[in-house]
């Protein structure tokens, strides 16, 4: 919490009576929202005019109250008199004289967190822009939590490394100072090596493990006391000739709706969330020629084939109604006239729609088809991409989650088109933290996702050839290993089977694995549960509002156990710090919570179980009581209102179970004709696994 001030001082010619002054601020550091109805409370905005006149200040404060990208702003308009020249007003943010504790200071760290000065000094409805801008930087944290970041590859005695990276309550990367780490294998029990160095990520290197399998590393901070489990390593005699990538296609940096500049953005996915790929996608509305220039300099200087790639891009972003985002991903180094525009409402010089531009995305197809150095990607950010106009030629994969949300209604459509498409996850990333988005309060309500690719080598041509031929996944931003096979042939290849058809799925996972499901054409057909025990129950809750912006739907609310005693609560995939638990005792448990297609939830460890014990879920989508013995072999769901909102009930093992599964189910319900087969996983802690679709061609027995 802090408190800041800021000063307007008319000049010249004043302020006239109905005038305004406005504040306006980037929203996507997270700074809370101010309010102007309790000086006692946090957050109060505090409104001063010095003046010798009768000038009264009358203050409002809208979230989307001027223009991006300084979209929050407070107005303050002029009442009963205006402002001459040299009188004040002073706005001061987090005021704490009646008792308030201050004003939540920005989530993300920035280099520079602006404020715009707007001025209608006539009262004509007219905001002029003030020359320049206020800013402060913003700083971490304390170091509060370790990750570790492993290849998923890795041959039997060849020395590989690791990297730990330290983050503070929101997920910032913390400039640790004198790390001491120390890294063992969980499996082998086996001191590995140690590492020492200043943060945020200290990179360990020479590791040797000497035994196939699946491994997970155990890191240690002797300096933090903090400890971390790395994801999943399979360790192989050879390394398959297809090895598995991550990486993050979409985010932007502050030249357009984001945080940091573009440099900054690049050197995160590349050393700080350690990645093996990515793109920058900046609206095309804000792209001017100048830095369209520079971005594809930046880009071209980061990029190392081998080491770490880096595709050219930007996010053609027409209305919905018109075909709505998509990214445009370049194979090569594009020229200055492959900047193909929906429109340049948000570029200085308002130029009008020319012949480079595409104010539909069938003039966007019309100027990108026949090339094979181009792919779109569709996906849901703030405004969504239409489907209807889907073209698999241009677009072989969509993204189903981004830290707007999880978006399983949109992989939903993109499967009832009937065409043939593979699924990643990616960001969206407005925060400067690409490949390692974590949720804010606002804009931002979940983790980023990530895509993994099964590539030949880390080349552009390796992962693009990936992408294009669906051999790849997203996850909601964990490392969690995939495989599956469907008909006999890897995801996204295509087969043609005779009677039934045989799906495996090999999942290596980062926390215990409480689903793996199996969806033919977007339909579930088949779910995998670990056995429950009564005494250990998840109630999770997910859903969104409707499909379009302002998609989160709030689940504050609580729970009543009846014919049992409540032992211990642990919250499960909370988004935030400002989510969770509020209270619990041994009958009842309260929370606050928003979802965005994402999962939310408790787990309640139970004892004195009585006869036909249940609990009462109440939150404003549901009202309900559910038995707890339905829930012990498989869970139960109960629709709410909503986009796929509905509460999850079901019993866990009494103990932590596998982070590791195979699943091998046949399918005897298949119609003939061809259909999509895909996998989603469900883990513990709320992370997800999507599988692109295998399409099989079902031919009678």
């Amino acid at each position: 919490m802090f408190t800041f001030r800021i000063i307007y001082t008319a000049g010249c010619v004043g302020v006239d009576d109905r005038g305004a002054v406005r504040i306006s601020w980037r929203a996507q550091a997270g700074l809370s929202d101010p309010q102007l109805n309790n000086p006692g409370g946090d957050g109060y905005l505090a409104v001063h005019v010095v003046s010798d006149g009768t000038v009264r200040p009358q203050a409002t404060f809208e979230p989307r109250g001027h223009r991006r990208p300084f979209v929050p702003a407070v107005t303050v308009k002029t009442d009963d008199g205006g402002l001459w020249p040299g009188d004040r007003i002073e706005l001061t943010f987090g005021d704490t004289t009646a008792g308030g504790a201050g004003l939540r200071a920005p989530v993300t760290v920035v280099q520079a967190h602006e404020f715009q000065i707007s001025v209608d000094c006539k009262g004509a409805q007219e905001f002029l822009d003030l020359e320049g801008v206020l800013d402060f930087r913003v700083v971490a944290g304390v170091a509060q939590r370790l990750v570790a970041v492993a290849p998923s590859d890795v041959q039997v005695g060849v020395p590989f490394s690791i990297r730990a990276r330290f983050e503070d309550e929101w997920g910032n990367p913390v400039e640790k100072v004198e790390a001491d780490i120390t890294v063992t294998s969980l499996e082998e029990g086996a001191f590995l090596s140690t590492g020492t160095g200043s943060g945020p990520v200290i990179s360990i290197d020479g590791l040797v493990l000497n035994k196939p399998g699946v491994v997970r590393l155990s890191v240690q901070d002797a300096a933090t006391g903090l400890t971390a489990i790395s994801n999943p390593i399979r360790l192989s005699k050879e390394l398959p000739e297809l090895r598995r990538w991550w990486g993050d296609l979409h985010g932007q940096s502050g030249e357009s709706v984001g945080t940091n500049p573009s440099s900054a953005y690049f050197h995160y996915a590349r050393h700080i969330a350690c990645v093996d790929f990515t793109c920058h996608q900046a609206n095309d509305f804000q792209v001017t020629d100048e830095f369209w220039e520079r971005l594809r300099g930046e880009v071209e200087k980061i990029h190392a084939d081998g080491v770490f790639v880096c595709f050219h891009g930007y996010e053609w972003s027409g209305n919905t109604e018109v075909g709505g985002d998509r990214n445009v991903i370049f194979r090569g180094v594009p020229a200055s006239t492959d900047l193909v525009r929906s429109g340049h409402w948000l570029i200085e010089d308002r130029c009008p729609v020319g012949e480079r531009d595409a104010s539909n995305i069938e003039e966007l197809y019309e100027q990108l088809s026949g090339r094979d150095d181009v792919m779109l990607l569709p996906h849901v950010g703030g405004r969504r991409s239409h489907l209807q106009w889907l073209r698999p030629d241009l677009e072989p994969v969509v993204e189903v989650h981004s830290a707007h949300g999880t978006s399983e209604w949109f992989l939903q459509q993109a499967v009832a088109t009937g065409k043939r498409i593979g699924f990643v996850a990616g960001s969206d990333d407005h925060m400067g933290r690409p490949g390692a988005t974590l949720a804010n309060n606002s804009e931002m309500p979940v983790q980023g996702g990530l895509a993994c690719v099964r590539a030949f080598g880390l080349t552009r041509n390796d992962i693009w050839e990936a992408l294009q031929r669906r051999d790849c996944y997203g996850t909601t931003g964990s490392r969690i290993l995939v495989e599956t096979e469907v008909g006999g042939v890897r995801m996204g290849e295509s087969a043609l089977v005779k009677g039934d058809v045989l799906v495996t799925a090999e999942i290596n996972g980062t926390a215990s694995i409480i689903e793996i499901a199996v969806y033919r054409d977007a339909e579930l057909v088949h779910r995998w549960c670990p056995q429950g025990d009564p005494s250990r129950l998840l109630i999770a809750w997910t859903g969104n509002v409707r499909i379009a912006r302002g998609r989160k739907q709030t689940w504050d609310g609580s729970l009543a156990m009846r014919g049992a005693s409540i032992m211990n609560v642990l919250p499960v995939a909370f988004d935030h710090i400002e989510e969770g638990l509020i209270a619990h005792d041994e009958h009842s448990v309260s929370w606050k919570s928003k979802t965005a297609g994402d999962y939310d939830g408790v787990l309640v460890e139970l004892e004195k179980i009585g006869h036909a014990p249940s609990v009462k879920f109440v939150s404003e989508p549901l009202t309900v009581e559910q038995p707890i013995s339905e829930a012990v072999n498989g869970p139960i769901f109960v629709d709410a209102s909503g986009v796929g909102a509905h509460v999850r009930f079901q019993a866990l093992p009494a103990v932590d179970h596998a982070h590791d599964a195979v699943l091998s189910w046949s399918d005897e319900t298949a119609d003939p004709g061809t259909h999509a087969y895909h996998v989603r996983v469900l883990q513990i802690d709320g992370h997800m696994a999507w599988s692109s679709p295998t399409y099989v061609d079902v031919k009678p027995d």
